[in-house]
């Protein structure tokens, strides 16, 4: 077979990608690697020796809106299934594997390769091969939320049955991949569930050594021997870092609680080298670079909620924010003198669990807590622009001295020197 193997990132995260780049070169050189950039295009500088093509480049139907519709999570995922058609219709490829940015190889993929070869149309890894019993984080529950099969891995042939299958995934994330649990929905991920109802020809990897990371630990012991690292006794294959902070020593991944940096055993040593790694790959420089689609035109960054409502100009969603239809009161909640629920802030308060539990806009004193909430917290944790926190401040219950402070916050310079740009 033809095979290749790609990955899909921002520029922030090009660190660790060129990690990636780098074990795809130490243990499959033959294995052609291109890099698709959800972002604009690189200026100077850029990496040398592999090959980076911009997702722009690659003929999605719409693909504009898309990048309007979705944060910087859900575009990059958004795009996976087009990728793959653009390298078996563009490169010649009869099998394409995609990895996460965030795994290193240790070893070679002679799993993927057997199966794909033995027919597969399809390989997948699942989150968990065995029940978690713990009270922890994510849970069994959690797993399910977010999708039976982790999609930071997956294998594909150039088959018909694969690629009805694509034709398919990439259909349903035109419109509808986001993290919204409470309505099922998590990324590309929930919709691969339908895998082994589709594909006749499917692989489920279930080798621990392949996609170990923090959901599957509990069950995959890593250890260090003389010719290596293992994962539950067999010789580790690769290991996906998600949620490891580089700078954080004391952080395994940010997305669990299960385990810290004390109680993963030698592990710790492998997410040690990993960060000093991606540090060594320009992470300091790379992480700078602001994602092209995050902002408007005018520079005010686009808070998520944004994305669902009505853009200002249809055709250009990014010139400007459309300060007119989510600075006006909601009519989905009931006003309160001094409290005003503008649609912005209603549209915050509805995508998360933890604001509508602590601050019910059914009652006077849930409006006003609300309200005093966005303006101390809200505004700086979605760094929005004063203009889009004017409304609630011009009638605001807070006191004088308050306000004045954050009215002060909200003009200062930035670090950049360019001010009046959000609250940092």
């Amino acid at each position: 077979m033809t095979t290749g193997c790609f990955t899909i990132c921002s520029r922030n995260y090009l660190a660790y990608t060129l990690t990636l780049r780098d074990s795809l070169r130490e243990h499959e050189p033959d294995l052609p690697f291109t890099i698709f950039l959800a972002d604009a295009p690189l200026q100077d500088g850029a990496p040398e020796d592999v090959e980076i093509t911009t997702v722009s480049e690659i003929g999605i139907e719409n693909l504009d809106n898309m990048a309007w519709r979705y944060n910087v999570v859900e575009f990059n995922t958004a795009v996976k299934p087009f990728c793959f058609d653009y390298l078996f219709d563009t490169k010649g490829l009869t099998a394409a594997i995609y990895l996460d940015p965030d795994i290193r190889l240790f070893g070679p993929l002679t799993a993927v390769h057997a199966a794909l070869a033995d027919g597969a149309s399809c390989v997948l890894t699942p989150h968990i091969c065995a029940p978690l019993t713990d009270d922890k984080t994510p849970s069994d529950i959690d797993l399910m939320r977010s999708g039976t099969f982790n999609l930071g891995f997956g294998a594909f042939a150039k088959v018909p049955e694969a690629r009805a299958f694509l034709s398919w995934w990439g259909d349903k994330l035109r419109q509808h991949c986001r993290v919204d649990l409470e309505n099922g929905l998590f990324v590309d991920q929930r919709f691969v569930d339908f895998a082994p109802s589709f594909l006749e020809r499917l692989s489920i990897l279930r080798d621990p050594s392949y996609n170990v990371a923090y959901w599957n630990l509990a069950h995959r012991s890593v250890a260090k021997s003389g010719a290596g690292w293992t994962a539950g006794g067999r010789p580790l294959a690769f290991f996906h870092f998600s949620g490891v902070v580089p700078g954080a020593a004391d952080i395994f991944s940010k997305h669990q609680s299960r385990f810290d940096m004390t109680n993963i055993g030698e592990a710790a040593g492998l997410v040690r080298d990993y960060t000093a790694r991606i540090e060594a790959n320009g992470h300091a420089h790379w992480s700078a670079i602001p994602y092209t689609y995050g902002r408007f035109a005018t520079g005010e960054p686009i808070a998520d909620p944004m994305r669902r409502g009505p853009p200002a100009d249809p055709a250009d969603p990014f010139a400007a924010p459309n300060h007119a239809y989510w600075n006006t009161p909601s009519d989905r909640v009931d006003q309160t003198a001094g409290a005003a629920i503008t649609r912005l802030m209603l549209a915050i308060h509805d995508a998360r669990t933890d604001l509508r539990q602590a601050f019910p806009l059914s009652t006077k004193a849930g409006r006003r807590d609300f309200h005093a909430w966005f303006i101390a917290h809200g505004a700086r944790e979605y760094r929005l622009g004063e203009a889009s926190i004017a409304p609630a401040l011009s009638a605001s219950i807070l006191p004088g001295k308050t306000l004045a402070r954050l009215r002060l916050a909200l003009r200062r310079p930035s670090a950049n020197g360019r001010g009046n740009a959000s609250l940092q």
